[in-house]
């Protein structure tokens, strides 16, 4: 097993919100992605669809945003593509898995839109054939993982859903794409399935949003203690006690006696202390980020959704005091702006 490191940096400068973040970096995981969908989906999805051998879909970039900043990248949650078990038509899955963590009716949209333009790449990628012989589309199945604090209670949401009414005669010529929903908040903690680190996800989803993932992190972690703990596993650890240090009220020491108990030896001490440092250093460049917006909202009425998403996507702390600086002494917005670039 190598030394085991963890990188904030890139939770830093994700710009999204907590959940989002450990949403997608745990379901990164194509073993532990396998498993959810094989014990939370729909079981239709597991009885066709080979979940063992799921192959992550890099990330993909679709058309210019602007003449400055190029190609805009469309960030899809979680993408993989695998095969049916139906040997016959070899043919492939585009499974698309977002997560929420509050309900939105244009859900939907928002997943259709990811499942078109990764089926639109594949085939302008292929030369755009006109031949199902020359080239095949792979089938899009598109699951929305849902953990919040209000109900959803409808277990599939449908493209059509979104339009307040259709006349029966129209619907025949309306898109019709429906979401499998996997609703956390259905599962119990003493019964939920699947590998124990599905399980340490799950139960760590739900605890954020209970309010009980404090109480409970040793519980979490302790799933962990069944299964050997390979460079894989001590991944997945750190992103929980890193999660649990952004949304709860949890004393860093208490997240560094929760990891030592479960990692044992120099590397466990090591490992807490790393995590330790992370999440006070993320709470530093948030709360920097936070002043930078405030005084320039103080100063010049509204900031501009472009400069609030390059500021979220700074870590370097020098860089971010010197931003401060420039934002108490610059004449316009504008001036900030191009200082950002």
């Amino acid at each position: 097993m190598t030394k085991h490191t963890f990188d904030f940096s890139q939770a830093i400068a994700s710009g999204s919100n907590p959940h989002d973040y450990f949403g997608r970096v745990t379901l990164g995981d194509p073993l532990i992605a396998g498993d959810l969908l094989r014990h939370y989906a729909d079981a239709i999805i597991a009885k066709h669809v080979d979940l063992n051998h799921l192959l992550a879909e890099p990330t993909q970039f679709f058309g210019p945003a602007d003449p400055i900043r190029g190609p805009k990248e469309v960030k899809l949650d979680v993408p993989y593509i695998a095969c049916l078990h139906d040997k016959e038509w070899k043919s492939e899955v585009l499974i698309v898995m977002e997560h929420k963590s509050s309900p939105n009716l244009y859900c939907p949209l928002q997943l259709c839109t990811y499942a078109q333009l990764s089926l639109y790449k594949r085939w302008t990628d292929a030369g755009r054939p006109s031949s199902r012989r020359k080239f095949k589309l792979p089938i899009p199945i598109m699951v929305l993982l849902y953990c919040g604090e209000e109900d959803l209670p409808d277990e599939v949401i449908c493209f059509q859903d979104m339009f307040e009414h259709i006349p029966d005669e129209l619907k025949p010529l309306v898109p019709q794409f429906c979401l499998v929903v996997i609703n956390l908040r259905k599962f119990h903690y003493g019964r939920l399935p699947g590998k124990p680190e599905t399980q340490a996800v799950v139960e760590t989803m739900k605890r954020a949003f209970d309010g009980t993932l404090a109480e409970h992190l040793p519980d979490v972690l302790g799933r962990l203690t069944t299964i050997p703990i390979d460079d894989r596993i001590l991944d997945l650890i750190a992103n929980i006690a890193w999660y649990s240090g952004r949304v709860t009220n949890i004393m860093p020491e208490k997240i560094v006696e929760t990891i030592t108990s479960v990692v044992k030896g120099k590397e466990g001490v090591e490992m807490a202390e790393t995590v330790r440092i992370g999440i006070y250093q993320q709470g530093i460049v948030e709360g920097t980020i936070n002043k930078i917006l405030q005084l320039l909202q103080l100063r010049f009425n509204q900031v501009p959704d472009e400069i609030t998403t390059e500021l979220n996507g700074r870590t370097d702390l020098v860089a971010l005091d010197s931003l401060f600086a420039l934002a108490y002494q610059c004449d316009t917005l504008d001036e900030f702006a191009k200082a950002l670039k």
